[in-house]
């Protein structure tokens, strides 16, 4: 399998890994990297060759009529879970226990269609994110470290909202309703420490996480009438929220 000899096979042409990378990368349907948070210091040619060999096999899988949205990879050391993006995939590279993967959003300057919805489903994972931590409060098991990257999720959801904004004016959650979310939630341990706040979270979670993929959905749908063509104002129309 192509993922079992990127990692495994010994090549003199090939650049040397001092350690293994952890992160997440986001690669286009070209397999051009789009966002990633894997260390600098790692190999750019190992990254492409990540891409290309997910997306070949995400390909094959759809050649052969197999429904495959998830790719999941286990290495000596480390794992590979990939999840296909319609356009593109993200890719996480994580040692055998580890937190969720942290997510930087793709850069959004003057996209087309297909470039939004790539943009879209990564912001997608990051309230996914966000319930993974609202479940630590609950069953009391978290870190420092968790503490640190339910914030840094909490900011992606933030910036990312204002970015959709932008772009529509129909469709994306109320910038009051996910503001109230995230402000009722300012740590894992305040909800750890008060179980009657979890519900509501998770309730207001709920209808802006239903609300995203409702718009995701829409994306997609004209996405196949229009072919990518777009630009930020013709889809919904821009105002003021």
């Amino acid at each position: 399998m192509g993922l079992l000899k990127l990692f495994s096979k010994p090549s003199t042409a090939a650049p040397k890994l001092d350690r293994l990378p952890v992160g997440s990368l986001t690669v286009d349907r070209s397999g051009a990297i789009v966002a990633t948070t894997l260390s600098s210091s790692t190999s750019k040619s190992i990254l492409k060759e990540i891409g290309r060999t997910v997306l070949e096999t995400f390909a094959s899988a759809e050649d052969a009529h197999v429904p495959l949205a998830e790719l999941v990879s286990q290495f000596s050391g480390i794992k590979l879970v990939a999840k296909q993006l319609h356009g593109g995939a993200i890719i996480f590279l994580l040692p055998e226990v580890v937190l969720p993967a942290r997510i930087t959003l793709p850069s959004m300057s003057n996209p087309n269609l297909d470039q939004f919805v790539l943009y879209l489903e990564t912001y997608v994972e990051c309230w996914k994110q966000f319930n993974y931590y609202v479940n630590l409060a609950r069953h009391k098991k978290f870190t420092a470290e968790d503490e640190t990257q339910f914030l840094e999720v909490k900011s992606l959801i933030t910036q990312g909202l204002e970015v959709i904004l932008a772009a529509v004016e129909q469709g994306a959650p109320r910038k009051d309703e996910v503001m109230a979310l995230i402000n009722g939630a300012p740590s894992i341990r305040h909800l750890a420490e008060h179980e009657n706040v979890i519900a509501t979270v998770e309730s207001q979670w709920h209808k802006a996480f239903l609300t995203m993929q409702s718009l995701l959905g829409r994306l997609k749908v004209q996405q196949q009438k229009q072919g990518g063509e777009w630009n930020w104002s013709s889809l919904f129309g821009r105002g003021e929220r």
